[in-house]
Order: structure tokens, then C-alpha cells, then sequence
């Protein structure tokens, strides 16, 4: 090997640790990640900075969210002064209100500007052929706009049912538009939107590419999933895909909403609007945030998490909601891959002597997920907390109740890529009656389980244990 040889690896070597010292000290992040990318850089040149570009890069909040539309819509004036409130009430004891839910609802008021709603009208709806007809109903019946946010469109039947049924409501003047993650609707054609269009719709993906199979920001997807009808009723959840999960209907928990929760839903949806389209932006008008009539028994905060966030609000919560459960704590989620922090927090509350439930799917949409979900299980029970594998097909539940007082429903997992690199949404019910409804589903879904015990998990070969063990390795990007 020749002296210029030498020379050029010497400098090549050079160049690409200072060039991965400056690519990922330019964002902050935990140290683990910080530590993981620079020996990914360091150790794999050229391609290091290929991965990097697709899934290590962060997203500053200056560039993609339209903040001052928060301001504008009053809501940061709301929030003030219901931190007012919450000061006022450290003095003055409210009994609809336990200190735990207090300082919960002054977490969200302070980290993620949550406005707590009260008196709303929340339905559960399981059953999705029912939750589909009632949205279909409602959105049929809009008379100002319908806006829509979802993750997954399907070009099946019914994808293209509400596809034509929207472009039939924008023919009439209804000012129709929706959101959709370009990642989670790769699936769809370019046409798919095409009669909606047509119709004067407006259609915007959210982190769309030029090139429809390089995407340099596909790590981060709009994982939210909501519709508002004229500004008095949203619904939470998976309605729009109607999609059969290998064979059966997925069981998901949705929520239809009527009250001043919506607005909450709203001014999301303007936020993320307004980030997605480079066009078109929308603005305050008081047919977007119509005065509610409506009085229900729900007190609700709509608490919104994103890698653009300096916190991961959602994930706080979980931790506060957790160490708030004296009882019982039950959890439903499809992707049971907890940090840390969150494992501990669910390991302390068992030893403290609350009943600690969680229900996840035996049969998973991804092999290696399940092979997560196993790991983190197994951590669970020999804590002496309870698992259950749902074995019906398309378990896709994401809940948390504690004590019969506290209900979370929304879109996040129960795992790291919910907290850090998807933009999600949760709703925190503050309502006893709801919350038991919810606690009552859970033992419906029982029926459906299979308990993971300790006895089972002594029969697991070493082979099962390292796949586990070595799944757990790629949680952070499952």
C-alpha cells in the first residue's frame, strides 16, 4: 500500500468523523441516539450518511407548524387562564377532581397548551360497521365542511363509498379537505382522489415526496386519525379504512364526539393543515368554531405529540397516568415496546400494589413486533403484572383506564415510535361513567385472550427468548 493511499483513508476517515460529529450535534437528542449515530457514521461512511438521511434526521417546529394559528383562534388565552384555575384550586378543593387528575391537567395545560373542555358528549363505538354508517351519516349531513385526517386510505369498496360521498358533499358546497400521511396511503393510486377533486375538494398529503419512493422524512408519519363535521361533532379513530384484518373486522375503540372538545380537533387540524399544504391555507372564521350547545358528562384535554415537539407530551402523560393508578391500571395497545422510563413506571406501580393489566395481540400485523411485544411482556409478568394475547384477528385497541376514573383513547402505541417520530393524538377523558364503560369492554375482550403466564414463559425455548431479545434491539425504529 502506497504512502498516497495511506494518506487518502487517513483523510477520508478524518473528514467523515467530523462530518458526523457536525451531522448529529447540529440537533439535540438523548444520548443513547446521539451515541448510536455516531458509531452508525463513523463506522459505515457513505452509507451511514445515506441512513441518516432517511431516518435519523429531526424536525424543527419552526419549520413545520403555523403556531401563531393557536394564538389566533384564542386558544392560548383559554389555556391561560385555566392555569389560572388549576393555581386556584391547590387552594380551593373541587371532589369532582382528585390532586392526581389536577396536576394531570395542569401538565398538559403548561407542556402542550391542551385546553380542558367540560361537559361534553363522548360515545364509545366498538362495532365498526356501525361506526362507519354513523360517519358516513354525519358527513352526508354537513352543511358548512367536512375535514378529514387519517393516516391509512385503502382503495377498496368502501374507501372509494366515502371518496364519492365527500366529492358528493363538496358538489353541493360543502368545503370538504383532508390530510392524509403519504407513507401510511402509499398504497393508493394517484387517481384515488381524483372524483374529489373534480368536485372542488382540496386533497394534501402530509410529508409528500417528488418521488413517490424516496422520501428522505418517511421515518416521521402522521399517525392521527380523526374526522369533524361543521365544527360540532369528531370522531376518534380508525372509521374511514373499513379494512378486513386477514380475514375478520379490526376491533378498535372510536369515540364520537359533540361539544367544545371539537374545537379542540379543529385548531389541530388547522395547525397540521396549514403545515401540509403550501396553498390554501385556513384561517379563523366562526363557522369553523361554532358556539356548542350540547351538554354531556365528559371533561376532556385533546393532547397532540410529534418529533416537533421539544417534549413528548403524550408519553408524560402515560408516566403521570400511570403513577396516578392506586387500583387498577388497564392498558390495550397493539405495540407494547415501552422505553425505559415507562417500563419502570409500569414496574413500580405493580410493586406498589396496583393490579396491572395489559392487553396486546397475539397475532400482530409485523412478526418482529411481536417478538418486541414479547420481550417487554415477559418483563411485565415476572414483575408479577398480567398479560393477555387478544387472539381474534385485528386487535388495534389503544387505551388506558386507571380505577374506573381516567380514560386515554387516541392513536398512540404504547411504544417509542409513538412518543418520538409520530405526530399522534389523545384523547384524556376525565369522566367515571365512560371510563367504566371502557373497563367493561376490557373484560368483553378478556373473553378473547389468553393469558401470558409465568408458567407459559418457562416453556419458551432459547431460540423464542433470543428472538425476542434480539427484536427488542430494533425497538426504537419498530
Amino acid at each position: 500500500m502506497t504512502a498516497i493511499v495511506v494518506w487518502g483513508i487517513v483523510i477520508i476517515v478524518v473528514v467523515n468523523t467530523f462530518g458526523a460529529i457536525i451531522t448529529v450535534f447540529r440537533q439535540q437528542r438523548d444520548i443513547a441516539a446521539t451515541w448510536a449515530w455516531l458509531l452508525v457514521l463513523i463506522l459505515l461512511p457513505i452509507v451511514g450518511f445515506i441512513l441518516y438521511l432517511f431516518f435519523g434526521q429531526k424536525i424543527s417546529e419552526e419549520k413545520i407548524y403555523d403556531l401563531k394559528t393557536q394564538a389566533r383562534l384564542g386558544i392560548d388565552q383559554r389555556v391561560t387562564e385555566q392555569k389560572e384555575r388549576m393555581r386556584q384550586l391547590k387552594t380551593q378543593a373541587e371532589p369532582t377532581l382528585s390532586p392526581e387528575i389536577q396536576s394531570l391537567i395542569n401538565l398538559f395545560l403548561v407542556s402542550n397548551t391542551a385546553v380542558l373542555t367540560r361537559e361534553n358528549q363522548v360515545s364509545v363505538l366498538t362495532e365498526l360497521p356501525e361506526a362507519y354508517q354513523r360517519l358516513l351519516i354525519d358527513i352526508n349531513s354537513a352543511r358548512d365542511h367536512v375535514h378529514l385526517e387519517y393516516y391509512a386510505f385503502f382503495e377498496s369498496a368502501h374507501g372509494k363509498q366515502l371518496v364519492n360521498l365527500l366529492a358528493y358533499k363538496a358538489q353541493q358546497g360543502v368545503k370538504v379537505r383532508v390530510i392524509y400521511d403519504a407513507f401510511g396511503s402509499q398504497k393508493i393510486s394517484r387517481h384515488f382522489f381524483k372524483p374529489l377533486l373534480k368536485a372542488g375538494g382540496q386533497v394534501t398529503p402530509f410529508f409528500s415526496s417528488k418521488f413517490r419512493f424516496i422520501n428522505f422524512r418517511f421515518n416521521f408519519r402522521n399517525h392521527r386519525q380523526f374526522a369533524i363535521i361543521d365544527g360540532n361533532t369528531a370522531f376518534l379513530g380508525d372509521f374511514n379504512q373499513f379494512n378486513y384484518y386477514r380475514g375478520s373486522l379490526a376491533r378498535d375503540t372510536r369515540l364520537k364526539i359533540t361539544g367544545d372538545g371539537v374545537l379542540s380537533f379543529q385548531a389541530r387540524f388547522f395547525m397540521d393543515w396549514n403545515a401540509a399544504t403550501r396553498q390554501s391555507k385556513v384561517y379563523y372564521s366562526p363557522a369553523y368554531f361554532p358556539t356548542s350547545a350540547e351538554h354531556g358528562t365528559t371533561n376532556m384535554q385533546l393532547v397532540s405529540g410529534g418529533p416537533d415537539r421539544e417534549l413528548p407530551e403524550i408519553k408524560l402523560g402515560f408516566l403521570k397516568t400511570i403513577a396516578a393508578a392506586k387500583k387498577r391500571l388497564w392498558i390495550q395497545t397493539p405495540y407494547f415496546i415501552p422505553d425505559d422510563s415507562v417500563l419502570a413506571a409500569l414496574v413500580l406501580a405493580i410493586n406498589s400494589g396496583v393490579t396491572v393489566k395489559i392487553m396486546i395481540p397475539e397475532n400482530p400485523k409485523h412478526r418482529l413486533v411481536h417478538q418486541a411485544n414479547l420481550y417487554y411482556a415477559r418483563q411485565i409478568v415476572r414483575a408479577g403484572g398480567q398479560v393477555y394475547l387478544y387472539q381474534s384477528s385485528g386487535f388495534r385497541v389503544r387505551a388506558m383506564m386507571i380505577d374506573g376514573q381516567l380514560a386515554a383513547i387516541g392513536t398512540a402505541n404504547l411504544d417509542i415510535r409513538s412518543f418520538k417520530l409520530n405526530f399522534e393524538t389523545t384523547c384524556f377523558l376525565y369522566d367515571p361513567s365512560l371510563t367504566t364503560q371502557l373497563e367493561q369492554d376490557f373484560q368483553i375482550d378478556l373473553k378473547l385472550c389468553l393469558p401470558l403466564t409465568k408458567q407459559r414463559l418457562a416453556q419458551q425455548t432459547t431460540s423464542q427468548r433470543m428472538r425476542q431479545d434480539l427484536a427488542r434491539l430494533l425497538a426504537p425504529i419498530l
